[in-house]
């Protein structure tokens, strides 16, 4: 008898540890998994400058999370094939600033990757950046084994803070968005989460804790995030 309740017990406890759980994890990349934000803005004060015009880092900070061909539109006033031109060459000037200084995961991201994946949640990643760019961070971070789906910036007609982008995602991954947890740095990107109805955790790596209130959980660093605190935000 007791060991027929034993048996229970343990063939019970996995499906207990899984609830309140996600159905899928979304992470966004710059930012949040590396920190290539200083390098993403030299890059794009770079190209303004091409254009005689200087970007400041006030100027710049709005514009995180936004999809490359808005900045370039919004930003310079450039279209069409000139726009194309002006980004091709915004990523010559980043490569060339990842060559130099490489690329830096954010301390304890690969640890909450892992942890995500050893229960057997789905991982998709949600970039404004272009492909080119994804897969040069993938690569040189080598974070890409963690993910089952990549989205990128031209994969949608509207970029952050619509929802456009992570609802892909979770299309994708063939998941319900009220069931998809979103982890982002940005104001636009936790804007964009809780447009597309997904719960979210912002990550003050780049904004303060009163700039990202939006989302349902604020931490400052990937070393406060837990099993638990992720269930917290379904439970």
């Amino acid at each position: 008898m007791n060991g027929d309740k034993g048996s229970k017990q343990a063939a019970e406890s996995p499906l207990k540890d899984k609830m309140n759980l996600p159905a899928a994890v979304i992470f966004d990349m710059d930012g949040t998994l590396v920190a290539t934000t200083e390098g993403d803005f030299l890059a794009w004060q770079k190209l303004f400058l091409d254009f005689g015009r200087h970007l400041s880092y006030g100027e710049y900070f709005p514009l995180l999370g936004k999809k490359s061909i808005d900045v370039v539109k919004e930003g310079l006033g450039l279209d069409g094939d000139v726009a194309q031109q002006a980004m091709h060459k915004k990523m010559e000037y980043f490569e060339d600033i990842v060559k130099e200084r490489g690329i830096v995961t954010m301390p304890n991201a690969e640890i909450f990757l892992q942890e995500i994946k050893d229960l057997g949640i789905p991982i998709a990643l949600a970039t404004s950046s272009r492909k080119m760019k994804m897969k040069l961070v993938m690569e040189e971070s080598g974070l890409g084994k963690y993910f089952s789906v990549f989205v990128t910036g031209e994969e949608v007609t509207h970029g952050k803070p619509h929802p456009d982008i992570f609802l892909l995602a979770a299309k994708r991954l063939h998941v319900d968005p009220a069931q998809c947890l979103v982890l982002e740095d940005a104001v636009n990107g936790v804007a964009a989460a809780k447009a597309a109805g997904m719960k979210c955790i912002a990550i003050t790596n780049t904004h303060d804790d009163a700039a990202l209130a939006e989302a349902d959980l604020v931490v400052n660093s990937f070393s406060e995030l837990s099993v638990q605190s992720v269930k917290s935000c379904f439970s």
